[in-house]
């Protein structure tokens, strides 16, 4: 994963999320769309001439397009449970999920594109389930959260927080597919084509 981390409120230059504007409904509606572009890029790469480019890092120290498939996989599980979490005790306290752990833990860099594309589609529509019903009451019950550091956030910001990781990371696979894709090269023609093309050019 890239050391550089996006801000927790307000608005990410990188990706262009704003927290302070949409409602929940269109909140998760942007989510969904861009859990299923994440899907989309990584099994249109994991199909194309080399399986393994999904696999590649661009830098030793950043994430590949299916280590980053992955980490939203597992975040959007994660934060179903935890809007589940909250709204079953009166003071949620979220066990952190060690993202940088689970990448060896649980062999992000082994795992099947099209299972975790699947995978990652089937929680995305999990948690918008889960979140589309949730009150306004509900929305803003506090639960003590540990990322970037440990402070009281709201259900609802658990939500946003949860479409900023979708959409940020959208933007991480389709610029780090973008430079380790190979190129598309077209297949050079027969000589007798190419002589035939000039002969049709006279």
């Amino acid at each position: 994963m890239n050391e550089q981390r996006p801000p927790v409120d307000g608005y990410c230059e990188q990706c262009g999320f704003n927290y302070d504007t949409g409602d929940l409904q269109g909140t998760v509606t942007l989510l969904i769309r861009q859990a299923a572009d994440c899907a989309m890029a990584l099994t249109k790469a994991a199909a194309g001439p080399d399986v393994n480019v999904v696999r590649l890092r661009p830098e030793p120290e950043v994430w590949s397009a299916i280590e980053y498939a992955c980490h939203v996989r597992d975040v959007l599980e994660v934060q179903r449970l935890r809007i589940a979490q909250c709204l079953a005790e009166d003071r949620p306290v979220y066990a952190p999920m060690d993202r940088t752990g689970r990448v060896k833990q649980l062999k992000y860099e082994d795992q099947d594109p099209t299972e975790v594309a699947a995978a990652l589609m089937r929680f995305a529509r999990e948690f918008g389930a889960a979140a589309r019903v949730l009150q306004p009451q509900q929305l803003g019950k506090l639960g003590l959260y540990n990322y970037p550091v440990r402070a009281p956030r709201t259900l609802g910001w658990i939500i946003r927080h949860t479409a900023h990781e979708i959409q940020h990371h959208r933007h991480d696979i389709t610029e780090i597919l973008a430079k380790v894709e190979p190129p598309i090269v077209p297949k050079p023609r027969p000589v007798e084509e190419e002589e035939a093309a000039e002969e049709a050019a006279d």
